[in-house]
């Protein structure tokens, strides 16, 4: 009996050709501002920075730090690389984000603290797509969450599993 192969099929290499044209490809989100409300309710949440003035004191912070006032936790800018990760991928093509799998970073560096209520935006670049052998794909992503003046608060190598099955849906301007 002949096996069929996965890779072999029509759709499998026009969803591998697909992901290969991003390699290389760059988008930008809008810009977000993270107010001192929100650093005071993620320190509710998550506990993340709570007790710490550094974050939640912003007359203590303007006295004692030289950025003028409080600045935001580093995971906190972590949790902003999911909404403005996806505005800058808007641009490169249409996938199924519920078949797209965080899968974490190899690496991942607070390079400049951020002052509460400066301007970010990612900047995002894929840098490899790779076929998985038990299906779907893996895809490497550069990010920089980089402030007004360009200068980078955070930078890493973020990683993501998509399914085959990301790709299975109507594409407006791309042939089915």
């Amino acid at each position: 009996m002949p096996q069929s192969s996965a890779r072999s099929t029509p759709h499998r290499l026009d969803q591998l050709g697909r992901m290969r044209r991003w390699v290389g490809q760059e988008g930008i989100s809008q810009w977000c501002i993270i107010t001192q409300h929100v650093v005071d309710e993620y320190a509710r949440l998550t506990g993340d920075g709570e007790g710490e003035w550094v974050h939640l004191d912003p007359v203590r912070a303007a006295a004692e730090l030289p950025y003028g006032g409080t600045i935001v936790p580093g995971f906190l800018q972590v949790s902003h690389l999911i909404k403005l990760g996806a505005q800058a991928l808007d641009g490169l093509g249409a996938f199924d984000i519920n078949h797209a799998l965080n899968y974490g970073f190899d690496r991942l560096r607070f390079v400049k603290p951020l002052p509460v209520g400066v301007k970010v935006r990612v900047r995002l670049r894929v840098a490899e797509v790779v076929e998985r052998p038990s299906g779907g794909y893996s895809v490497k992503q550069d990010v920089t969450l980089e402030m007004e003046d360009g200068s980078p608060t955070l930078v890493a190598e973020w990683l993501f599993f998509l399914t085959s099955r990301a790709f299975d849906l109507e594409v407006p301007g791309e042939p089915s």
